[in-house]
């Protein structure tokens, strides 16, 4: 009986030793797992900045003579476009009053029960140095403390959660970039475009839901087919908000913040999402951002400042929204916003590429744009450099035939141009 007894004794305790957790190797397993969802170092680890283009430039000698111009426009001085702010002030003042705001400085001062005043600052500096104010937009700040979110709909409605517009109330840099995001779903023609597709699935839908086995596959294509689609809209809204806010002066190494907050936001899973991962829109942000032209977009920007009045606003008729009105003398419908076309693409991808030593790049994008455009002379100037810059690499003459080729090109379209006839003599 005594060894029965001792025999029981010994499994229990042999199950207590097996049972009992090691705490200290159970934290460090975690912290393992810490490392991979840790939201500090998504937060802060992303290092989205702006590639040092004047810098690369300058170190390897490369030729840019700034040909290169994305539209029509006049580069303001300082001097000038500081009195126009100081001109425009005077009205934002006054409309800072009508929003019972007491402290005129004061942007995060709480107007009418939401900050309306500070959306409406952000927002139409961003609609003034676009052009966008051909028609009235709409913003919302509607309440929800635990799901940061924003989003547009039809063509001039944003709204925008109280919980993410808190979290960057201090950082107008990354509400523009929030603000330009929705703005550029809208422009973008993205609810027009993804409508039908929805309709569409709708309809099958019904008939899946009735047991059409061809229905239901045709529903799971389609379904796929706006995952896909809706991934690669906010891909597209992730660089036209950049776009948009960089024209009106704002800084995307501050604004990037966002893609940094959004980073440590849980996730569906990207298969089944219409949201791309956020660290695939980091990495869409960051690739792009090396092809971004932000001093001239700038520039851009200021023009259009420059060349506009201070837009009024109002609160919405429901009193759940402002409303930033177009002014009443508009321009001619050509000189408002457009989308880059692929031709400007081409041109900005081309330049950029060659900026960054990315010499094979920049030829292919060159040629891109030499179909559909082969009367810019600057484009055959900046081809001819990439050309011979590879020909410098590789020692393959075929290069240098290829940028005596581009030389003439633009020779033809401007020959008393003189960047282009120092760059004939350089490839005799």
């Amino acid at each position: 009986m005594k060894k029965y007894l001792s025999a029981i004794l010994v499994c229990l305790l042999s199950v207590n030793i097996v049972c009992a957790k090691d705490y200290a190797k159970l934290q460090i397993k975690e912290m393992k797992h810490a490392q991979k969802y840790g939201t500090t170092q998504k937060y802060l680890n992303n290092n989205i900045v702006a590639p040092q283009t004047e810098i690369a430039v300058s170190n390897r000698g490369l030729k840019d003579p700034k040909l290169i111009k994305l539209g029509n426009y006049e580069k303001i001085d300082e001097q000038s476009y500081n009195q126009k702010l100081e001109k425009d002030n005077e009205s934002y003042k006054k409309i800072a009053k009508s929003f019972g705001i007491r402290t005129l400085d004061n942007y995060n001062a709480q107007a009418k029960g939401e900050d309306y005043y500070k959306i409406y600052r952000v927002a139409e500096r961003i609609i003034r140095a676009n052009k966008l104010d051909y028609m009235n937009w709409r913003i919302g700040v509607y309440r929800d403390a635990d799901n940061p979110n924003a989003y547009s709909t039809n063509m001039n409605y944003i709204a925008i959660s109280t919980s993410i517009y808190d979290t960057f109330s201090k950082n107008d840099d990354a509400l523009a970039m929030l603000i330009g995001h929705e703005m550029g779903h809208a422009l973008l023609g993205h609810q027009q475009r993804i409508t039908p597709t929805i309709n569409r699935m709708n309809r099958k839908y019904k008939l899946a839901k009735s047991g059409n086995s061809a229905a239901i596959i045709a529903y799971k294509a389609m379904e796929r087919k706006y995952l896909i689609d809706s991934k690669n809209m906010e891909y597209a809204a992730d660089l036209e908000g950049a776009k948009l806010a960089a024209k009106a002066g704002y800084d995307l190494n501050e604004g990037a913040e966002l893609l940094s907050f959004l980073n440590t936001l849980p996730t569906p899973g990207d298969y089944w999402s219409d949201h791309p991962d956020a660290t695939k829109r980091i990495q869409n942000f960051k690739e792009n951002r090396k092809y971004f032209m932000e001093d001239e977009w700038a520039e851009i920007g200021k023009y259009n400042i420059y060349n506009s009045d201070v837009l009024d606003v109002n609160l919405s008729s429901d009193r759940k929204s402002i409303v930033i009105s177009a002014p009443e003398n508009k321009f001619a419908k050509e000189q408002y916003y457009n989308p880059e076309t692929p031709e400007d693409i081409y041109l900005r991808f081309g330049y950029k590429s060659y900026l960054n030593g990315e010499f094979q790049k920049s030829l292919k994008y060159f040629e891109d744009f030499f179909s559909v455009n082969q009367n810019y002379a600057p484009a055959y100037l900046y081809a001819s450099y990439s050309a011979e810059a590879l020909y410098n690499q590789k020692k393959n003459d075929k290069y240098l035939e290829q940028a005596k080729e581009y030389i003439k090109k633009a020779k033809q379209l401007e020959p008393e141009n003189k960047y282009i006839l120092e760059q004939e003599q350089i490839l005799k």
